[in-house]
């Protein structure tokens, strides 16, 4: 373990803003993953934070940018700044576990990514990408075609820390990430794996949680049968539920809006892509 400890870093991905998700984030994450013993580093703003018998580290990475507010990527790429290891585990902070982790399949993953340097990302659930993907010489994975939707994408999964840094663009949010740098990664003959689809389901999975928690800001309507069942108290007035029969139309002009929310990084990003 301690040499897969030095190789991995846990990062959950946040903001001050999101505050109200990581009592429940860690109190799950701890019930599911019992005696985890890789380093977490919880990419913060400004805030510190604990929780017993778990190693967690904040970034607090606008301490030193009190002039302005950094965009989502310039907040993550302080973070990884701050990581040793070569390999991240990456989470954000509404992912929310409801069975146990299947650590032994985790490590092996590690372990597959420290002597196979030419893996660069292996996602651990079966929503990080929409395919097209292909069978590899390891049976529970396959490869993420170049052309696949979502090549990119902000699921759980093993990044190497280079790698994740490299697609990084500062000017860009979330949204812009995981689209615009799936087009990137189209120029790129780089090795991503994601999980077998005929092996790992609804009943077989890595790391199982709700896709996603939160939704535009908004708690996903299950939220509170899984907060119940773990007698998790906290109000959930304050954020709202998220409509999931809204029309499709509706949701893409949400995201369309995301993608927009500051027009001058929008198209500072998409002339990085011309």
């Amino acid at each position: 373990m301690s040499l897969l400890k030095n190789n991995l870093t846990i990062l959950v991905n946040t903001s001050d803003g999101f505050e109200d998700c990581w009592q429940p984030f860690f109190f799950l994450f701890k019930k599911n993953w019992t005696y985890c013993k890789y380093p977490i580093l919880l990419n913060t703003e400004f805030k510190d934070y604990s929780f017993e018998d778990l190693e967690i580290k904040a970034s607090k990475c606008h301490e030193n940018y009190t002039d302005r507010k950094l965009t989502w990527s310039e907040c993550l790429i302080n973070a990884l700044n701050q990581i040793e290891s070569p390999l991240i585990l990456y989470f954000q902070e509404d992912y929310f576990l409801d069975k146990i982790v299947d650590v032994d399949f985790v490590e092996k993953m590690v372990n597959l990514m420290i002597n196979k340097p030419e893996i660069k990302r292996i996602g651990l659930v079966t929503t990080d990408s929409l395919g097209e993907l292909y069978p590899c010489e390891f049976p529970e994975l396959n490869i993420i075609s170049v052309k696949a939707k979502y090549r990119i994408s902000t699921q759980v999964a093993i990044w190497r820390k280079d790698t994740l840094l490299s697609y990084l663009k500062p000017e860009e949010n979330g949204w812009m990430f995981e689209i615009f740098g799936t087009w990137r990664s189209r120029k790129k003959s780089e090795v991503f794996l994601t999980l077998n689809r005929n092996l790992f389901n609804n009943s077989n999975k890595i790391f199982s949680y709700l896709h996603t928690g939160i939704i535009k800001g908004k708690w996903h309507p299950e939220i509170p049968q899984l907060f119940r069942e773990n007698n998790i108290n906290l109000d959930l007035s304050k954020r709202g539920f998220y409509d999931l029969n809204m029309p499709i139309y509706k949701r893409k002009i949400e995201t369309f809006r995301k993608l927009v929310s500051s027009p001058v990084l929008f198209i500072k990003a998409i002339k990085g892509l011309i």
